[in-house]
């Protein structure tokens, strides 16, 4: 069928009404578009910034975090020092004690000899390389 070129006489007002509907149309479709690039911007522009605030949020965490590791880190170094000191205060202590049971033993033993000379040979006293089982004295303190 042959396309009619003209518009017929009565359809003038349907076709000035579709010419009409497809302006409001194509403006609604324009108008749509130009606010979802509006909203598009908005919306990259929204995540740039909380992007921004992210990032800066996690680089205060993690100099938080670097400065609290460092302050554990001294602090516990700070104790590992203060133990040292204790455990070489101890030890000069205990061997301060030692030395002063050995000499409170080898004077008993002394005046036990002067009280009763005939003891002397029936108890021996442990050869320089032995301990008394009674006087054992712990691994950690050195032997002298």
């Amino acid at each position: 069928m042959p396309k009619a070129t003209s518009v017929k006489p009565g359809t003038a007002p349907a076709a000035r009404k579709a010419s009409t509907t497809e302006r409001n149309a194509a403006t609604v479709v324009e108008s749509a578009r130009a606010e979802a690039e509006r909203v598009r911007r908005q919306a990259h522009a929204e995540a740039a910034q909380i992007r921004a605030e992210a990032e800066e949020h996690a680089r205060r965490l993690v100099l938080d975090a670097r400065a609290t590791a460092d302050g554990v880190r001294a602090e516990g170094m700070e104790v590992v020092s203060n133990l040292r000191q204790i455990s070489d205060a101890l030890r000069e202590m205990s061997e301060r004690v030692l030395r002063d049971v050995q000499a409170i033993h080898t004077r008993m033993v002394g005046e036990l000899e002067r009280a009763d000379p005939t003891q002397s040979s029936a108890s021996p006293e442990p050869a320089s390389g032995e301990s008394d089982p009674e006087l054992d004295v712990p691994d950690f303190v050195a032997r002298g």
